[in-house]
């Protein structure tokens, strides 16, 4: 098992080829199935584009839940003992994965809201404005969990950590990506030294732009990564990672000699 890789492969196939009881924590960014075909009109702006990113339409709900059950089917497997898992939903799809992970037989831990004071406007002017974003903890054991108590207070200024994350959306031009769902570095950050111990391997299905990359590498964490789209592996996690010093296979020369793995 090569550590600290990303591989361009379905994160459900992937994991069918780890051993069992390899992986400390899990950190899942799935797709909450949200976007749609078609615009949208606002009343103030007349047509509107939402997400419609295709590997976010799903068209029903037991297709999503269909997805969901078959990427979550192998993590009790991979998780060590006092392994923990965490998934991120918005307001509709967080009860969806519940659902699914309560199936699995892991346990319940804990409910984290993530508040964004500067969200958006909800610009069809006919309901509240999303402003959270919500992230499941489930643990493999009934006791026994990692919960680094006085690491995650240092990340708050002193103060002992609340599962309300009060965390701006708005990002850095420096962190800013053009993928569209982008997680704010600070999330990744409570969650990976919140719940792993250095040199520990963590699992993140959904690279997508590479935050939870980041957060491991910055705190000292190993890594394995999956991501289905090229792109997003080529034009955004690779040169963002390599901007923290990381290098893949011993390579020292940067973007030049730049490499992601095929799928196994």
């Amino acid at each position: 098992m090569d550590l600290n890789k990303i591989y361009n492969v379905d994160c459900g196939q992937y994991m069918k080829s780890l051993p069992d009881a390899c992986i400390n924590l899990v950190v899942a960014d799935p797709p909450y199935g949200v976007s749609r075909e078609n615009a949208f009109s606002g009343y103030s702006r007349g047509i509107i584009r939402g997400l419609d990113e295709a590997w976010d339409i799903f068209g029903n709900e037991e297709t999503y839940l269909g997805f969901t059950r078959e990427w979550l089917s192998q993590v009790k497997r991979i998780l060590v003992e006092h392994g923990s898992i965490f998934v991120w939903g918005n307001y509709r799809s967080i009860f969806q994965v519940q659902k699914c992970l309560e199936e699995t037989g892991l346990h319940y831990k804990g409910l984290v809201v993530w508040v964004k004071r500067d969200a958006p406007p909800n610009v069809t002017c006919r309901g509240y404005a999303a402003s959270t974003e919500y992230v499941l903890w489930y643990c493999k054991s009934k006791k026994g969990w990692v919960f680094n108590h006085d690491d995650l207070k240092k990340l708050n200024n002193g103060k002992q950590m609340r599962d309300f994350w009060d965390i701006q959306r708005t990002m850095t031009k420096r962190e800013h990506t053009r993928h569209r769902t982008q997680k704010k570095y600070e999330t990744a950050e409570r969650i990976v030294v919140g719940h792993s111990r250095k040199n520990d391997i963590v699992y993140i299905p959904f690279a997508g732009s590479g935050t939870e990359i980041v957060a491991c590498i910055r705190n000292r964490r190993n890594w394995l990564a999956t991501e289905t789209d090229k792109q997003y592996i080529d034009e955004i996690i690779l040169p963002r990672i390599c901007q923290e010093g990381w290098n893949n296979g011993g390579e020292t020369d940067g973007l030049e000699n730049r490499r992601y793995n095929e799928p196994v």
